[in-house]
């Protein structure tokens, strides 16, 4: 099985919306402007079917405005319910909100399976803020591990790079042991510590997604994550719509992955952490 453990998709509507959104979002602006596709849910599974891809993980938008979280998250529930069989729903958010929690909870009972793509800087709060503490144990008790935007601190610059870098992704997996975390864009560049002998024990109790990897990483990478992390613990994802999928089977050719390696990465490692 072929699971894609990092998609986004917007309602439709939100294309007549992009303006409007935009002007209200920084964060969105700098992202969706003129610059990156919005995908709906039909245009992924069309996607998906092209790329032999089985499942998607599927994130929505991490909004500041906690009404238009839940406004993604009543369009997530319909996508999984339409299509049960190919797409992993996720929730979103504001954790700062004093309504996350209960949101997170009612999210559950719908079906929903996780939660993200969490963004600090676009939600405009900090990893180490307390009021995000009632969040992250909710889910815990819910079962809904995260994903966490991550951003590497040197290299270019570009729309969406962020400042949640390794530094403070380890400390708030350090202080949420049971919360199962998945670091996007490979954690920016966590895993890549793991010489470090308390970092490599923190990296093989996360998970590290691949979106946009071909944007900042050579190939090599996923052969240094491996070997530092261990293969379950290295994900692939896309970030469709604004790579496709395909993109990423050379670099994981070039990477050198055993076929081994390869199962786990494209999907055994995402269908254990998710129970699927």
């Amino acid at each position: 099985m072929i699971i894609d453990s990092h998609v986004h998709v917007l309602p439709p509507a939100f294309r007549e919306r992009r303006d409007q959104m935009a002007a209200a979002d920084p964060w969105f602006a700098a992202c969706h402007g003129d610059r990156r596709p919005i995908a709906t849910a039909v245009e992924l599974i069309a996607a998906m079917d092209a790329a032999g891809v089985d499942r998607a993980v599927c994130f929505t938008w991490p909004f500041r405005d906690q009404a238009l979280c839940v406004e993604c998250n009543d369009h997530m529930v319909a996508v999984q319910r339409e299509s049960p069989d190919r797409i992993i729903g996720f929730a979103i958010v504001n954790p700062a909100s004093p309504d996350a929690a209960a949101e997170l909870r009612r999210c559950a009972r719908l079906g929903l399976r996780g939660v993200g793509e969490v963004n600090c800087d676009a939600q405009g709060f900090a990893l180490d803020d307390a009021a995000i503490a009632g969040v992250v144990e909710a889910s815990v008790e819910l079962q809904m591990p995260w994903t966490l935007h991550c951003s590497e601190p040197v290299g270019h610059d570009y729309p969406g790079k962020g400042s949640t870098t390794p530094d403070q992704v380890a400390r708030f997996a350090e202080r949420h042991p049971s919360l199962r975390l998945i670091g996007a864009h490979l954690g920016g560049g966590l895993p890549l510590y793991a010489h470090m002998p308390e970092v490599e024990q923190l990296c093989r109790r996360m998970w590290f997604d691949t979106a946009a990897g071909p944007f900042l990483y050579q190939p090599s990478v996923y052969r240094a994550v491996v070997d530092l992390c261990g293969p379950s613990q290295l994900l692939f994802g896309s970030d469709f719509p604004l790579l496709k999928m395909d993109r990423y089977v050379s670099a994981f050719d070039e990477a050198g992955l055993t076929d081994s390696e390869r199962r786990q990465l494209m999907g055994d490692a995402a269908a254990t952490l998710l129970q699927i």
